[in-house]
């Protein structure tokens, strides 16, 4: 078994030397962190089939983290990416980059994305007739559908190395853009993650340029547009940006890198959490006996599927004026009845516990105290479904979580054996079909690798000091901060309060327990605890003074047929002052895939 392991192992490692003939390659991340690039050619419900260089490899899903397709490049000479202010520069001012361009209208794409502060974006133009100036208004026009469907072959360089121009009629004025907003500070690592994003606002500008000084946080711009060049030459663009933001510069067809057919967000619609793990957003058409019938937004097509109310676990309206309640609003809410919360004539939202029986385009049907009512859609805020759920299993099936362009996140397996769509399976038996290009990523749940952030713990005991228990937090601090340990900051984790002890099902499918233990930074370092690990009542790691000045080290401990996972953390020395503990990236490693159980209707 170690011998094939290692041939695995070894034969991954190959894959990750070999890129691609065909340009930029799907990306596939393994349990330990390792990365594949390669053209992924089928999917099963068990395996990825890649082709990597000339060589064709199947790869086992038990070993998948995750995986996400990217669109090949499109050849330099009919899109050249000029500047990319994602490379590291040792210069300091704007970026440069010269073209050879021949009189007409020129093709440009520029994508751009800021994160904290106010926000820079300056684009400047040398050549014939210009000295590092601001584009030209008048030689600015907008990408339309005439634009759009210039065919790629017209995209070309002559033998002298100018790149010709476009035969465009009758060009529109402006250079066309699109504006998204982000919350989510992970959601955009690069201007590649722009793709996913749902569009806040489409416009026109006259300028290429930031019309006005943004300050808000977490926003991109796809500036599209065509520059009609004055004369045969060379020319020098140049873009400067502030610390927090990115941009780069396309001449010729819009980058495939960039691609997909995104629809702004409607103005109305529901968002729907499921009882497990994944969300969506769409617009409900129908909720009777068949279930509930849900119209799902991506992004080239709109998709029909059906849901099972025992699936679903919360319902919100999004609309102008709506908003879910918060935390001190839902104290108490039922765990055994539905309940609707309803906004009144006078504007208050009321809280109604009953049974969800079913929904038309013009009210709810709701059973409250024994008498079916009826209210208005337009009033209704939100839905918490308890009384036909379906238990939350702690269960440690392999599936998908299926991350849409736009947002939504579908539970489900997936398969695919052609290059053009995907089909997922939900756990209930419905078949949703769309197109790789509507498909952001794919994470694999309770593959090799199982974070214990997405697990549900058999129980949890938590003894007050003072009369006061603070729940223990999943992947944040307790004020809502990142994870931090000393210097090292975490994505994933758990931060508890002594005393808290956590205690997990493992049912012997596992055979490591990797953990980073140690108090949270800022708001830990006089804490004293009593820290343990047990395993069926077996210590694995015991520390009865960990302080913030004991050192920082990730343990690896031995779980293999071990039924339960204790984690302890108790009052130290200090009473309760500071205790506030983390234990950073939390990962459970299974020992082998026999016997793993697929997630199957």
């Amino acid at each position: 078994m170690d011998r094939i392991l290692r041939s695995s192992l070894c034969g991954m490692a190959l894959m990750m030397l070999c890129l691609s003939q065909r340009g930029r390659a799907d990306e596939i991340l393994l349990y330990d962190g390792k990365k594949i690039s390669g053209q992924i050619q089928k999917i099963d419900v068990d395996a990825l089939t890649v082709e990597v260089g000339k060589a064709t490899r199947k790869v086992n899903l038990f070993d998948i983290t995750s995986y996400k397709f990217v669109q090949p490049a499109l050849p330099r000479n009919v899109s050249q990416l000029l500047i990319d202010g994602e490379k590291p520069s040792y210069a300091k001012g704007p970026r440069t980059a010269k073209v050879k361009l021949r009189k007409g209208y020129q093709r440009f794409t520029l994508p751009f994305y800021h994160t904290l502060g106010v926000a820079k974006l300056e684009i400047k133009m040398s050549g014939p007739g210009l000295k590092n100036a601001e584009v030209p208004r008048e030689m600015l026009s907008r990408v339309t559908d005439q634009v759009r469907k210039i065919a790629t072959s017209e995209y070309r360089v002559d033998k002298a190395g100018f790149r010709l121009p476009l035969d465009v009629k009758q060009p529109e004025r402006y250079v066309a853009y699109r504006l998204l907003e982000w919350k989510d500070p992970d959601a955009v690592k690069s201007i590649l993650d722009l793709r996913y994003l749902p569009v806040k606002r489409y416009g026109a500008s006259p300028r290429l340029a930031l019309l006005t000084k943004r300050s808000a946080i977490h926003f991109g711009i796809i500036y599209e547009g065509l520059i009609k060049i004055p004369q045969d030459g060379e020319y020098t663009f140049s873009i400067e940006t502030d610390k927090n933001s990115k941009a780069q510069l396309y001449i010729g067809d819009f980058p495939r890198e960039l691609y997909r057919k995104s629809k702004g967000k409607k103005a109305s619609g529901w968002q729907i959490a499921f009882a497990e793990q994944g969300k969506l957003t769409g617009e409900i058409k129908k909720w009777d006996a068949n279930g509930i019938g849900v119209n799902l937004p991506v992004a080239s097509q709109d998709v029909e599927v059906t849901l099972i109310p025992e699936a679903v676990h919360e319902i919100w309206k999004m609309a102008e004026g709506f908003s879910q309640p918060a935390s001190p609003e839902r104290k108490n809410e039922s765990k055994t009845e539905d309940t609707a919360y309803i906004r009144t004539s006078d504007g208050k939202v009321v809280r109604v516990v009953g049974e969800v029986l079913g929904m038309n385009d013009q009210s709810l049907r709701f059973l409250y105290q024994g008498q079916e009512r009826e209210v208005k859609r337009e009033r209704v805020v939100g839905l918490v479904l308890h009384k036909k759920r379906s238990e939350k299993k702690n269960h440690l099936k392999l599936m998908s979580l299926n991350r849409l362009i736009g947002g939504s996140q579908v539970p489900g397996v997936v398969a695919s054996d052609e290059a053009s769509q995907v089909t997922i399976r939900l756990p209930w038996g419905e078949q949703v079909s769309i197109s790789r290009e509507d498909l952001e990523s794919v994470k694999t749940i309770n593959a090799r690798s199982v974070s214990l952030t997405e697990m549900i713990p058999e129980s949890v005991t938590q003894v007050p000091f003072f009369n006061q228990i603070l729940p223990y937090q999943v992947n944040r601090s307790f004020s809502g901060k990142d994870l931090q340990i000393g210097k090292q900051v975490f994505k994933k984790g758990l931060c508890v309060h002594a005393k808290t002890v956590l205690v997990y099902q493992l049912d012997q499918q596992f055979e490591k327990f990797n953990v980073t233990p140690g108090l949270q930074n800022g708001t830990g370092e006089l804490g004293n605890v009593a820290v343990s690990i047990v395993a069926d009542g077996n210590t694995l790691f015991e520390n009865q003074e960990f302080t913030s000045q004991t050192q920082q080290e990730s343990l690896n401990v031995d779980v293999s047929g071990c039924s339960t996972l204790t984690l302890t953390v108790d009052f130290g020395k200090n009473q309760n002052v500071g205790d506030r503990f983390v234990w950073g990236a939390p990962q459970l490693i299974r020992a082998s895939p026999q016997g793993l159980a697929v997630s199957k209707k």
